[in-house]
């Protein structure tokens, strides 16, 4: 599989370097972090930052899809790496903390659902591809702890604390958030490992929650408050919807990631991008200052390249528009500024937006397939 552009390919390659360089992925044989990915890189500092246990499974994701896409088994190897990693750091009830530094009994461990579904999805890919039990093991130890976390409604509760207590951190990525559409996603990945039809109703179900999300334009509330969209939780909305609708064959959940990318093609900037969030009802001084910062982040329109090209030619120009948007956050070594405001470009360079840009890089040209979305 190639790019149908030399530029794009090009920045693939650095941005795919960047992820392979020690200052994005611990390469140290002695280190109990080896194989974890980082929160990416402060350039302004010249440091890199913390691992980061959901970018640690979007990263395992990646290097499969990457192996098959360029058939080099050297992708696989680094996979493997992170994977090894995750099934080292697995809590005993399944979940896999939030551990920045698992080196250190110090540090406060907090288990987020949204992460323990991304580590699923990477290692139960990663067990399909490589056939090593003890990925698909993990994998399916984690099922049990997702289900818990899950609320009649629907919903997902979003974190427990270190003592294990289910904790609400609020925000974009609370108890109740449209994010967890994304868990949907898992879900149906541990249906497939098992075979057990609790995992594809819990999926349903958390599609069902999510929807009641939407509103009427297609945009995607944060949590059921309906106090502001967050354009990339809204495109996690949209991503989880694509994939369990059409993996379960529900329409519903296709159309309504379909009326979600609508959205995004009508709230798209002239420049390619889009502010960071929309409908906001909080307090007059925090719209003023969204307003006069005017952020628009490489994570939502990495997203959105990533949704128009499953969605196809009605999203072209739009996606051609955010991939030229993008082009412009890559940073000389090649990983992606978080985000770009009046006041240019940031100096964190992060993982997740770059990852969601290889994958949408390499759909440039080529058909782009549902099931390797992460």
């Amino acid at each position: 599989m190639a790019s149908s552009s030399p530029d794009l390919r090009r920045a693939i390659d650095r941005a795919i370097a960047w992820h392979r360089s020690d200052a994005i992925r611990v390469v140290d044989a002695r280190s109990p972090s080896r194989g974890a990915f980082r929160h990416g890189f402060d350039a302004a500092r010249r440091r890199p930052l913390g691992i980061y246990t959901e970018i640690t499974g979007y990263g395992v994701s990646l290097f499969v899809f990457l192996k098959r896409a360029r058939e080099d088994r050297s992708f696989l190897d680094v996979a493997e790496e992170a994977g090894d990693f995750l099934v080292r750091i697995q809590a005993a009830d399944g979940s896999f903390p939030d551990s920045r530094d698992p080196a250190d009994p110090a540090v406060p461990r907090k288990h987020f659902s949204f992460d323990t579904a991304a580590c699923v999805v990477g290692l139960a890919r990663l067990a399909r591809s490589t056939g090593h039990t003890r990925h698909a093991e993990a994998a399916a130890r984690a099922g049990p702890w997702l289900l818990r976390m899950q609320r009649p409604d629907g919903s997902f509760c979003a974190m427990t604390d270190h003592d294990l207590r289910l904790e609400d951190p609020g925000g974009f990525f609370g108890d109740g958030s449209c994010i967890h559409a994304k868990n949907a996603i898992a879900l149906l990945e541990l249906r497939a490992l098992t075979g057990e039809d609790r995992y594809r109703d819990a999926a349903a179900r958390c599609c069902d929650h999510t929807i009641s999300l939407q509103d009427g334009d297609g945009a995607f509330f944060c949590t059921p408050r309906r106090d502001e969209v967050f354009t990339h939780a809204h495109a996690y909305a949209c991503e989880g919807l694509l994939y369990a609708g059409r993996a379960l064959g529900e329409g519903r959940y296709v159309s309504a990631a379909e009326l979600g990318a609508r959205w995004l093609q009508g709230s798209q900037r002239r420049g390619g991008g889009w502010p960071a969030r929309a409908k906001l009802t909080g307090p007059a001084r925090e719209r003023v200052a969204h307003a006069l910062v005017g952020p628009l982040p490489a994570d939502a329109a990495a997203q959105a390249v990533r949704l128009f090209a499953l969605l196809g030619s009605p999203f072209d120009d739009a996606r051609r528009r955010a991939v030229r948007f993008l082009a412009g956050f890559q940073g000389r070594a090649g990983g992606l500024a978080y985000r770009r405001t009046r006041l240019g470009y940031s100096s964190m360079l992060y993982t997740w937006p770059t990852q969601f840009a290889i994958q949408g890089f390499t759909w440039d040209g080529v058909a782009a397939t549902i099931h390797d979305l992460f």
